[in-house]
């Protein structure tokens, strides 16, 4: 079974030792050169932040999260399908589309003030 986008999925985690799997939110489409070996990713958080994306219940196709969670768009992965644990669910289009959008606003050329 391959994962899809919209998927939220349980994989490493790059931030911690020792087998602390966390949630991530899978981007790619088909089109990425391989699909269903590795995914790219963003982070899912209970830690709010300024520029992370609020989870609502109304986000969610199927599954969801016991406590209020965001996304983290600046917090990018590429786990491979072996690594991941397993699947919390999925998320409407909507929201991935707005997460997918949102990283642009950090790989832009610098403003030459």
């Amino acid at each position: 079974m391959s994962y899809q986008r919209g998927d939220v999925v349980w994989g490493p985690d790059p931030f911690k030792t020792g087998e602390n799997p966390r949630p991530w939110l899978i981007l790619n489409n088909g089109r990425h050169p391989f699909d269903g070996e590795e995914y790219m990713t963003i982070t899912l958080t209970t830690t709010p932040h300024d520029e992370g994306i609020p989870l609502d219940d109304d986000d969610w196709v199927e599954g969801g999260m016991p406590r209020q969670s965001y996304a983290s768009p600046w917090t990018v992965a590429s786990p491979k399908h072996a690594a991941i644990v397993r699947r919390q669910g999925r998320l409407e289009e909507s929201f991935v589309q707005t997460v997918v959008d949102a990283p642009g606003s950090y790989l832009e050329p610098p403003d030459d003030d």
